[in-house]
């Protein structure tokens, strides 16, 4: 009798790692990059150029009066410190990201964990950003989780099991009376 290989009826999850490895490249990226502009946005605060931004709003011959003027002022400073907050918040996010996404590729492993590491994928995706470029690469690779099965054996498309045949597996009729050929 034929003996099929160990790992037959095993599929490569090798687009879903793929996947996986170059949205955790750009979440990486994203980390950097927000780091250095929350670095930079620190520096600027107290900065001359702060405050010669801040003169030429109190001087703007379109603010009709001076409340509006500080207004403008106190509004310019509130952005430029929430930035901080903000970005503090996306490097957070994409690390949470990027951490679900280094799990689900650590999931692939084995057939019986692509369902899990589908579910972490789309976690990935959501703390990357519902509609990013990244987020949608995240996606992509849990629907090929979730979508993408291993090739069932011959004997499974048969609907034949490795024991051999017995006289009880007799051919019956609709009415349940056993088959005699004539």
């Amino acid at each position: 009798m034929n003996q099929a290989p160990e790992n037959y009826g095993t599929i490569k999850r090798t687009g879903e790692k793929a996947l996986g490895i170059i949205g955790s490249i750009f979440n990486v990226i994203g980390i950097i990059l927000s780091i250095i502009v929350i670095t930079s946005l620190s520096g600027f605060e107290g900065s001359q150029m702060q405050m010669e931004m801040q003169e030429e709003l109190r001087n703007d011959p379109t603010l009709s009066s001076p409340e509006d003027a500080q207004m403008a002022v106190d509004t310019f400073d509130a952005i430029v410190a929430g930035f901080d907050v903000i970005g503090w918040v996306l490097v957070i996010l994409l690390a949470i990201s990027t951490v679900f996404a280094v799990l689900a590729i650590t999931k692939l492993k084995s057939f019986e964990k692509a369902n899990t590491a589908g579910i972490f994928f789309i976690l990935a995706g959501i703390f990357a950003g519902i509609l990013s470029l990244t987020s949608i690469l995240f996606y992509i690779a849990a629907i090929m989780c979730f979508v993408r099965k291993p090739p069932l054996r011959e004997d499974e498309l048969m609907g034949r099991s490795n024991e051999p045949a017995t006289r009880s597996d007799a051919v019956t009729r609709e009415d349940d009376t056993p088959y005699r050929p004539l």
